[in-house]
């Protein structure tokens, strides 16, 4: 018995999930740019380690610097990426990205519109 055959995308009917993700998507990377951004408003304010609780400004700055400029990365990824199976799967690990944060609230609707057969079939998946 030889396997059923593999639904191909289809660009005909975009579920509109699709739509919300990206403006999902664009707002956690906005929010991760601005962590970079406060992070390099740290190492360059005049701030003093005791400020901070003992720890010198330029090395929490550093750390919110790269720590958010890692996360922007990934999402920045996330707009160019073609509709193939795999990329259904890098969307997901995104949207739970998201449940981690503030952005749960976000995160849970998409997350049940994102699972349903219509937008797995739009990424090509079984």
């Amino acid at each position: 018995m030889e396997p059923p055959p593999r639904i191909q995308p289809s660009n005909a009917a975009k579920p509109v999930v699709l739509i919300w993700y990206k403006v999902y998507l664009a707002f956690l990377g906005f929010l991760f740019l601005a962590v970079a951004g406060l992070g390099a408003v740290l190492m360059l304010a005049p701030l003093e380690a005791e400020d901070l609780d003992g720890l010198p400004p330029e090395l929490i700055g550093g750390i919110y610097l790269a720590m958010g400029l890692l996360l922007f990365a990934p999402v920045a990824f996330g707009f160019f990426l073609p509709k193939k199976p795999w990329v259904w799967v890098y969307h997901l690990v995104m949207i739970c990205i998201g449940m981690t944060g503030c952005t749960i609230v976000f995160s849970i609707p998409l997350l049940i519109f994102w699972l349903k057969p219509e937008v797995k079939t739009c990424f090509g998946r079984d």
